[in-house]
């Protein structure tokens, strides 16, 4: 082979590298723009959308009740909430309103959660044993919306806690 054609064969070569490698960072930032805007379709939970039950858990204080609340998808659903539970009631077994104190427990750390068939949305409630107890029958709060108000959810509590609430942030829940 002479040195021209040696030459022009090395610099079509070289060409063809380039372009492969443009070809496939274009790939790849397309996969990264279809995934950021599939994360961005994704519907913000609604009340239908989610499986809601609350649980008593250990507590890791002697002088405090833990509870959790968890959010699940419903089956085949797939959205995504983020921020604090409002309007936090307890409720006697004819759904009257117990006049629970709430005494804080968010951090007005906001994150945004996948809920689907594999990710789930937890909310910790804790208690003081000692004191005034309660026993309510069941929790009533509104879900965060996206920019509103979101759904008035009502979910069977399952045991009694002190009369002094701190609910928490929704956040991923403990492993």
């Amino acid at each position: 082979m002479n040195r021209f054609r040696k030459t022009t064969m090395i610099g079509v070569l070289a060409v063809g590298a380039v372009l492969a490698v443009a070809g496939t960072s274009a790939a790849q930032g397309f996969g990264k723009q279809s995934e950021t805007s599939a994360q961005s379709e994704t519907p913000w939970c609604s009340g239908s959308d989610l499986v809601i039950t609350a649980h008593k858990m250990h507590s890791p204080s002697e002088a405090t009740t833990a509870h959790h609340i968890r959010l699940a998808a419903a089956e085949g659903v797939s959205c995504k909430i983020g921020g604090t539970l409002s309007n936090v009631r307890f409720l006697d077994a004819e759904g009257r309103d117990m006049n629970v104190q709430l005494a804080g427990g968010q951090t007005g750390h906001y994150v945004e959660l996948p809920v689907d068939g594999t990710h789930e949305a937890a909310v910790y409630v804790a208690s003081q044993i000692h004191g005034p107890r309660v026993n309510p029958a069941s929790i009533q709060f509104n879900l965060p919306g996206k920019g509103s108000l979101g759904d008035s959810v009502t979910v069977a509590w399952p045991s009694g806690l002190g009369a002094l609430v701190r609910v928490g942030d929704l956040m991923a829940p403990a492993s």
